[in-house]
């Protein structure tokens, strides 16, 4: 096996520094990027459609989603790379394929930019005003936090990564304790239930297919210790491990922590009480324990989305330098700062292009509506991303890698993978959203078209590449 690198037609002068991080660092990426805290948000619509059954729906979307990082574990034992799924989806299905995946995946990554601190500044005006009594405005604390993350991921890898894991050990810290206290509590009155595992707990006109698409894109960002290939040592098998261990981690935790949630804030009260609580975490909280725990949950919200939002730009752009030094982008977005041997300006690029979209449409649209248009058209980009990986890792095992083909791994756990993301397309299409998010498949529709076009255009550029 051997670490895939750029194009011989394309030589930088420098290389993005080897074994700078360890195998913690690149679970902590991953983990951050799927912002365990998110869960005291995120839970919050599906309450609407199922109920007490959330944990359920999470149990099923953690062995589906499965299907999907086995692709991403067995393409970076096979060739860790900081391109992730350009690079696997250029080896398994040829540099057109790879091309489009990078026209989807970089876009992805500059909109996790605008709807992560969107949220995150929205969230940080209501807390400064209900802790001291002055507001400002949510842009002051998009551009204040944005320009922080610029900062820590302009300074490097590691020290980023490093506070990601400082910010992670306390959201997860923080949620755990709150989890055992309720548990506890609920237990001591009366036991358990195991109601929120069951189809029994999905109210009359629930939907278990949206709630599990809502579960299924609370796990998006599993991959993104993919990208730390080419800065990871033994990335033959640390990125693999990485990538399925942070799965395992955050899987447990979110069935742990909607269990908590679902039973504390009372079975029969989630669709007409939690569904309708902009905060059903800290209502818990103060439910359970009191006014200081429930500020701890929600400097715990607030903390989780500047953690991934580090995470997203530090793996973001380990793959537009990628891209750029294989001269699909220009040339320029593969320079790398001289003594750190970081991408500063694919880094600079994407914060830069992340701080005018969030602006320009956080006041356009409102912040809270912005949040929702950027995260959906997000999630389902990622989404195809994930479909032509797993698509690239049937071709890429029956061609390439023939002697280690497995009819499980290879042949029956993509496909399924592709089915899966198959169906929440066509649950999308099914069942429109509320304006402006039923314009969302629209603007999917024009992206991958223009994508398209543009290559085609391209394509002796993109054809003299390959070879």
């Amino acid at each position: 096996m051997s670490d895939v690198t750029s194009s011989s037609k394309v030589v930088a002068s420098r290389t993005l520094k080897r074994d700078t991080l360890k195998l913690r660092h690149a679970i902590v990426v991953s983990v951050a990027v799927m912002s365990p805290a998110s869960i005291f948000f995120n839970t919050i619509p599906q309450a609407g459609v199922v109920g007490a059954a959330i944990p359920l729906c999470f149990v099923i979307a953690f062995i589906i989603t499965l299907f999907v990082a086995n692709q991403y574990s067995e393409f970076s034992r096979e060739i860790p790379s900081s391109g992730s799924a350009y690079t696997f989806v250029t080896q398994g299905m040829g540099q057109y394929m790879g091309n489009l995946t990078a026209w989807f995946g970089l876009v992805a990554v500059i909109l996790g930019i605008p709807y992560t601190f969107t949220l995150l500044g929205v969230n940080l005006e209501a807390l400064v005003q209900r802790w001291f009594g002055f507001d400002l405005n949510w842009s002051f604390w998009f551009v204040l936090a944005l320009g922080l993350a610029f900062a820590l991921c302009y300074w490097g890898i590691r020290q980023s990564t490093n506070v990601d894991l400082t910010f992670m050990v306390f959201e997860v810290g923080v949620a755990l304790v709150l989890a055992a206290i309720v548990i506890f509590h609920v237990g001591q009155k009366g036991g358990l239930p195991l109601a929120p595992f069951t189809f029994g707990a999905i109210p009359n006109g629930g939907n278990i297919g949206i709630g599990v698409i809502l579960a299924i894109l609370t796990f998006i960002g599993f991959e993104s210790s993919s990208a730390l290939g080419e800065e990871t040592s033994h990335p033959h098998r640390n990125i693999p491990f990485a990538v399925f261990g942070s799965m395992i981690l955050v899987g447990v935790f979110y069935i742990l922590i909607a269990y908590a949630g679902t039973i504390g804030y009372g079975l029969d009260k989630m669709v007409t009480g939690f569904a309708n609580d902009p905060a059903p975490y800290d209502t818990i909280s103060r439910k359970f324990s009191g006014p200081a725990l429930a500020v701890l949950i929600d400097i715990a919200g607030v903390v989780s989305y500047f953690s991934a939002s580090l995470a997203i730009i530090n793996s973001g752009a380990r793959m537009m330098y990628k891209v750029g030094h294989d001269g699909v982008l220009p040339r320029w977005t593969a320079w790398l700062h001289p003594a750190r041997l970081n991408p500063v300006a694919a880094i600079i690029t994407i914060c830069a292009l992340g701080l005018v979209i969030g602006l320009v449409v956080g006041f356009a649209m409102t912040p809270l509506i912005a949040f929702g248009f950027w995260g959906t058209l997000d999630a389902l980009l990622v989404m195809l991303v994930y479909a032509f990986v797993c698509i690239a890792s049937i071709l890429f095992f029956w061609r390439k890698r023939r002697e280690r083909f497995n009819i499980l791994l290879h042949g029956v756990s993509p496909v399924i993978g592709t089915i899966i993301i198959g169906i929440v397309f066509v649950f999308l299409l099914i069942s429109p959203a509320p304006p402006p998010l039923n314009a969302i498949p629209f603007v999917l529709a024009a992206w991958v078209l223009i994508g398209v076009v543009v290559l085609f255009v391209f394509r002796r550029r993109l054809t003299q590449i390959s070879k």
